[in-house]
């Protein structure tokens, strides 16, 4: 396929003044395809009740019982998180935001889910602007290019980042399935005593004749996590995995199994970080406080966590899911001035009630299995990302070709 030379920037994907894309497209600035319109105010009084999604620049900010946007539309951040969204549904945006949906697409060959992939992969750090918040000027916006395949291309680019997109989002929904599986079955047990006939009175209450009344401590080891010195660069870009609540807080399950940010040797060393092993359970301990995961490969924490490591009288899953049902106590004992926080001390002192040792290796031997499901599927998931997230400028920009790609090439279910 022959090419010819386009002298306009495409920054969201080179970052550099010229490229080549095939010969049967075109390059348009966005001000000649597409009117990208302004959100609405709308007080937050308004948006406590309703039916519809209201979104800002972070996402949906509230409910609201009318709407003015049609779906499907794109959400596009103005002031704070500048970056694209898709709502499939009737919605509303408000004014730290634009949206774009079929009523603002004015170039007949483009087609909207093609510009929603486009605008996915667009880098609007470039256009950023505003000394406090950053914010996207839509005149600035405007003036950048976007390369347009013809429709029937764009049409098959869209269909096969669906398919990546979709069989993403299968694996999600399982995985929360698989989840809430666990936890069923860990309350069933453990919590209800549902398979236990013979109950005993307790300091806690009434609890199965086989159970003991123990504190954390009793069944754990812990300690905290820490940071080596961001000023000195010989700490960090290292083979150990390191992590933070605000990861924590973004991941789609219980498992953990890789780290933003990344320590060396040097850095472990000359900090009070150290490397928990694999199946350790991890609990963030201040200002988000409760939220537990399980490493699935050895890596340390900062100072925002409980690292928690089980003795012989306990399995780590079962640990996991004994923690996580002790989160409104966890999140009581914790306390601070600048922000909430759970001592190791307080945490080890909390009461819990241990079944025989025998019931806790049968629950683990019957959830272990749920739990390597759900690891295969992240690891799968990220597999997915990554080749979505390389082939998407390479398809927008023409260097691949979309009818190049076959789907069971790249190991991709369709049937999803």
């Amino acid at each position: 396929m022959s090419s010819k030379n386009v002298s306009a920037k495409l920054p969201y994907i080179f970052r550099k003044e010229q490229v080549e894309v095939p010969e049967s497209w075109e390059v348009k600035k966005y001000s000649e395809v597409l009117d990208l319109e302004y959100g609405n105010n709308l007080p937050k009084k308004d948006r406590e009740d309703g039916q519809y999604p209201v979104y800002g620049s972070n996402g949906v900010t509230g409910w609201h019982n009318e709407y003015h946007v049609e779906p499907p539309s794109i959400v596009v951040g103005r002031k704070g998180t500048l970056e694209a969204k898709l709502s499939q549904k009737q919605c509303n945006v408000i004014d730290t935001a634009y949206y774009v949906n079929d009523d603002c697409i004015k170039y007949d060959k483009l087609n909207l889910m093609y510009l929603y992939h486009n605008l996915k992969a667009f880098d609007f750090e470039i256009l950023e602007s505003g000394s406090a918040v950053p914010s996207l000027s839509r005149d600035d916006f405007y003036n950048e290019t976007v390369a347009l395949p013809p429709i029937e291309d764009q049409k098959k680019i869209v269909h096969l980042l669906d398919t990546l997109d979709k069989k993403i989002n299968v694996n999600n929904k399982i995985k929360d399935i698989l989840e809430n599986i666990v936890q069923s079955v860990f309350r069933s047990r453990f919590v209800d005593f549902e398979p236990y006939d013979n109950l005993k009175k307790s300091e806690v209450g009434e609890i199965p004749d086989s159970f003991e009344v123990l504190q954390i401590g009793d069944v754990c080891n812990t300690r905290g996590g820490g940071t080596p010195s961001t000023d000195n660069d010989e700490y960090w870009d290292g083979d150990n995995l390191w992590l933070t609540p605000k990861e924590v807080t973004s991941l789609d399950s219980k498992i953990v199994f890789d780290t933003e940010r990344k320590v060396s040797d040097e850095g472990l060393n000359n900090s009070s970080t150290a490397i928990m092993p694999e199946k350790s359970v991890l609990l963030t301990s201040r200002a988000t406080v409760g939220e537990v995961v399980v490493n699935r490969e050895p890596m340390g924490t900062n100072q925002g966590f409980i690292c928690i490591q089980p003795n012989s009288r306990v399995e780590p899953y079962y640990l996991a899911c004994l923690v996580e049902n002790k989160r409104p106590e966890i999140e009581n004992r914790a306390s601070g001035s600048t922000y909430d926080e759970i001592s190791q001390t307080s945490f080890n002192g909390i009461q819990i009630m241990v079944p025989p040792k025998k019931d806790i290796e049968e629950f683990e031997n019957r959830i272990e299995d749920i739990y390597e499901d759900i690891y295969t599927r992240e690891l799968e998931n990220r597999h997915l990302e990554e080749l979505r997230d390389t082939l998407l400028p390479k398809l927008m920009s023409g260097e691949i070709r979309v009818d190049d790609i076959r789907l069971d090439d790249l190991e991709v279910e369709t049937g999803v």
